[in-house]
């Protein structure tokens, strides 16, 4: 299992976002970096995790329905044959899930060898 991802900042340079999970937490850490400096770190809960997830899914879901909209995939002046991929790719497609947050869950509702023991 992927533990950590790495994302280039869009503005380009050696900047980049560093995402960590820390299983013995449930936490995961986004942190900022220019070369191999960390300028920042935001630890958040998994219940916040599944939001911004829910955030990046919302966007591309817009994105994706306005591309369907207008038909952003066929070139200008394209026949009906010519359309016809791009009409089959935006209407089979798998649709995108929706996220939900996950249910606040105190450690005494874990199965007992799930529980930490001190």
């Amino acid at each position: 299992m992927v533990r950590r991802l790495f994302l280039a900042d869009k503005r380009g340079g050696d900047r980049y976002l560093r995402v960590t999970w820390h299983r013995d937490t449930s936490t995961l850490v986004l942190s900022h970096w220019d070369r191999d400096i960390c300028l920042a770190s935001t630890p958040i809960s998994l219940a916040d995790g599944s939001r911004l997830i829910g955030l990046v899914v919302g966007a591309l879901r817009e994105v994706a329905s306005e591309h369907e909209r207008t038909g952003a995939d066929d070139p200008p002046g394209a026949s009906a044959v010519i359309r016809l991929p791009g009409w089959i790719k935006r209407t089979l497609r798998p649709r995108l899930a929706d996220v939900v947050e996950l249910a606040q869950r105190s450690r005494q509702s874990a199965p007992a060898y799930l529980r930490r023991r001190n």
